[in-house]
């Protein structure tokens, strides 16, 4: 179901009460609750709204609908890993399943790899 008024800022999305999630399609922002596409981004899911402060990997799997967390650079993740969630945590569909992207922080404690406020690329040339 396509927006023209919803911006890649917009964090929190219900689609007739129902939680929902975002994509590109054809230039515009598609917002949708049924089978998410390869690439969307979960903006409002089950358990969503428990991932807040620093919590261990373990608790985000089974507290919450994202059925697994990655690494970038493919570093292998363990349940007591714990991640800083910024209190921001979206969710990728990835071959079928709701995959939390995270980086490497201080200390060895994980983030997310999108951050709660994103910097504009290139805006102003």
């Amino acid at each position: 179901m396509p927006f023209d008024d919803v911006q890649a800022a917009d964090h929190h999305i219900l689609v007739g009460g129902r939680p929902a999630f975002t994509h590109f399609a054809g230039g515009k922002v598609e917002v949708g609750f049924e089978q998410p596409p390869e690439g969307a981004r979960a903006v409002l899911f089950e358990g969503s709204a428990r991932l807040v402060g620093t919590i261990p990997v373990a608790t985000v799997l089974a507290e919450s609908a994202i059925d697994q967390v990655t690494i970038l650079g493919g570093a292998p993740v363990v349940p007591e890993m714990l991640i800083d969630t910024r209190d921001f945590v979206r969710p990728i569909w990835r071959d079928g399943r709701w995959t939390l992207v995270t980086q490497f922080a201080r200390n060895g404690v994980l983030v997310p790899f999108e951050p709660p406020s994103q910097t504009p690329c290139c805006h102003d040339h």
